[in-house]
Parts: C-alpha cells; structure tokens; sequence
C-alpha cells in the first residue's frame, strides 16, 4: 500500500545531535587519510599532523553543529510558507517518489540563505583575516603574494561577485536537485528505491535503521549521472575529456561509498544518540 505523506517539520535536536555525529565520523576518515599522505609525500613535516587531526575533526563538529542546526530551522520555518517535500512510501518502507519541484525549490532557497549568512558573517571576518595576512606577508618580503591577496580581497567584495554567487547558488541548487529527484523517482519505479525502517514516536515518526545499500546504489547513481551532465558541460566548456570522466567516475564510486557509509553510521549511532525524528503528516491537495 503506498501512502503519500508531507514532511511537516524536522525535530531539530535529534537531526543536529545524529548529522553532526556523522560528519564528525566523516572527518576523522578525513584526517586520518590527509594525515597518511601528508606523511609520505612530506616526512619533514609530520609534525603538523599532531596539530592537523585535531583541528579538522574539531572544526567539523562545531561547523556541523551551526550548519544542521540552521538547514533543520531554515526547514521549518519555510514549510509554513511554502510546499513542503512530499514523499511516496509503499509498505511503511521503501520511498518509491519524493516531489520534484517542491524538494528542489526548498533545497535552493535553504542553500542560498546560508550562503547569504556565511556572506554576512565573512564581511566582518575575512577582510581581517587577509589583511593579517597580508601584514604578515609584507614584513617578510613576499609582496607578490601580499598584493595577490590584496586583489582576491577587492573581488570577493564586489556586489557583482556577491550576486553572482547567490544567484548562482540557487539556480545550480535548484537544478541539479530538481534531476536529482527526477532520476530518484525512475529509479524507485524500478524497485531501487531508498528503504527506511519507521516507528511512530509521540506523534513524530522516527527513522529506526536505513538499508545502506539501498540509499549507496540509488545515491551512486544520481551522483554518477549528475557528473556525466556536468561532464558533458564541462567538455563542451574546453575542458580535457579526461577530466570529465574522472568527475564521472568519482559521482559514481564516491557517491556510492559515501552514501553507504551515511547509512552505516547512521544505524551504528541512532540507538546511542538518538534516532532521527520527523514529522509527517497525510499529504492534502489543495
């Protein structure tokens, strides 16, 4: 039996504590192999690692933290106002539709608002760094680099450059998401879809455990065809065919692994940190 359901809100607690947990988990991953190759390209400078390890797993948690938190806010206060993602689930389980338009539409709108935070809080912190930076550089005779910065300072700062990006944010969000869900949803008619185990919890429902390979060959795949169209962009923008094809191949084994592990650390955490909560209601037509 497929029920049509309306993601109403995200309970933001549990999607903070348990995303954050992952990303943490991720960085780690991360450092250890950044510290791994630091060390055989570079042995004179494996004493950096002691430092390295720390500040990125460190440095993702508290970024996880404010980034989770804010999709999770930014989520509930536009679905007053807006179409929320709707999703078809057969059988209490397997997603077999996620709305196009609507999911694309809320993904644009809650990406560029954070890159409009992000903007507002650089104007206060970058200009500082860089010109840290480039009194540091001065002193030490490297004026090249200095006037380098210099340059990337009076770009980055132009109002043209800022409206291209946040432009740019939301219709490049809007229309690799909105392919995105359409190939997801050819994709679940073919009995691929992304299967989740859920429970009601106090009027909420809760995602008890993910089928990791389910989410690892439905994510490999969109990920992999998002990168043969950008592929293709790319070629006919001048770049090598090569390097196309190794965007190709990294959406698919990349988008496979990462979406796996996802999975896989979600249902190792969930029974420690709490699991995922949301709340969907019957979806109504207007």
């Amino acid at each position: 039996m497929v029920e049509i359901k309306e993601l109403r809100s995200i309970e933001l607690s549990s999607f903070t504590i348990i995303s954050t947990a992952i990303a943490v988990l991720f960085s780690i991953i991360s450092a250890i192999l950044i510290s791994i190759l630091i060390a055989l390209l570079m042995p004179a400078g494996s004493s950096v690692i002691i430092y390295l390890i720390p500040t990125i797993v460190v440095g993702a948690f508290m970024f996880g933290i404010y980034n989770f938190f804010s999709e999770g806010l930014l989520y509930n206060l536009l679905a007053k106002k807006l179409k929320t993602v709707a999703v078809a689930i057969n059988d209490g389980k397997e997603i077999v539709k996620i709305s196009t338009t609507e999911t694309a539409t809320m993904v644009s709108i809650i990406l560029t608002i954070q890159v409009i935070l992000f903007y507002l809080v650089s104007v206060l912190v970058l200009p500082l760094l860089l010109s840290t930076a480039m009194q540091t550089l001065m002193f030490s005779g490297q004026q090249a680099m200095a006037y380098s910065i210099y340059q990337l300072l009076i770009v980055i700062s132009q109002p043209v450059t800022i409206g291209i990006v946040i432009f740019g944010t939301f219709i490049i969000s809007f229309v690799f998401v909105l392919l995105g869900t359409y190939i997801y949803n050819f994709l679940a008619k073919k009995g691929r879809g992304i299967v989740l185990n859920l429970n009601d919890e106090n009027g909420l429902t809760s995602i008890e455990s993910i089928d990791s390979l389910k989410l690892a060959i439905a994510f490999a795949i969109i990920s992999g065809l998002l990168g043969l169209i950008f592929g293709v962009i790319m070629v006919f923008s001048g770049a090598p065919i090569a390097t196309a094809l190794g965007n190709i191949l990294t959406g698919f084994v990349g988008g496979f692994i990462e979406a796996y592990l996802v999975a896989l650390f979600y249902n190792f955490l969930a029974p420690k940190l709490g699991k995922l909560k949301i709340e969907l209601i019957d979806y109504k037509i207007n």
